[in-house]
């Protein structure tokens, strides 16, 4: 008897200490807490539920100044956001990212200065070559998103819609179709 209320004691003591330092509210299965790189290398910060990697294309209009437009948004899975976000960084490939078709060139990819990610939003900053400072700001569609990955792309609907602005130019309402990559 004297053995079970000593466990118990033990128990309740080592229980206790984990009630401080618990997170107030449990996280949703598969949920990433956001982290935040230190100040010198800008703010990554991601925290979603739901698996959103994969390539998002742009329908048929253009964005982008002149014959410099955007391609597809890319976003990497769930590792790739952790190693950026602790520092392990490539100089040609990030879990967010931006291609461009620009005259002369194939492709020009645009890397995160900062970026912020959860299940309904994605928003990124980023330079180009040419010294445009570019801003996505795109809401996802989580059911246009679901049915595009169960069926492998083509929806008719866009998985999001965003407004992306390069230097002085502004785009609104610029669609995005889900398409997992080649």
């Amino acid at each position: 008897m004297r053995t079970i209320i000593l466990l118990t004691a033990v128990g309740l003591t080592l229980a206790g200490c984990d009630l401080f330092n618990a997170p107030s509210k449990p996280a949703e299965p598969g949920a990433q807490t956001p982290v935040t790189a230190p100040a010198s290398g800008g703010a990554f910060a991601h925290i979603q539920s739901e698996d959103l990697s994969g390539y998002y294309q742009v329908g048929e209009a253009q964005v982008g100044p002149g014959d410099y437009s955007l391609m597809h948004l890319f976003v990497g899975q769930a590792q790739e956001f952790v190693d950026w976000e602790e520092g392990k960084r490539s100089a040609t490939f990030a879990p967010v990212m931006l291609e461009f078709l620009v005259p002369g060139e194939t492709t020009e990819r645009v890397l995160p200065e900062s970026y912020s990610v959860s299940d309904g939003r994605i928003r990124m900053t980023g330079t180009s070559s040419n010294g445009d400072r570019i801003n996505f700001d795109g809401q996802l569609n989580a059911g246009t998103l679901a049915t595009a990955r169960r069926n492998l792309g083509g929806s008719e609907e866009p998985a999001i819609t965003a407004t992306i602005r390069i230097g002085e130019q502004s785009f609104t309402g610029v669609k995005l179709g889900w398409y997992g990559g080649d």
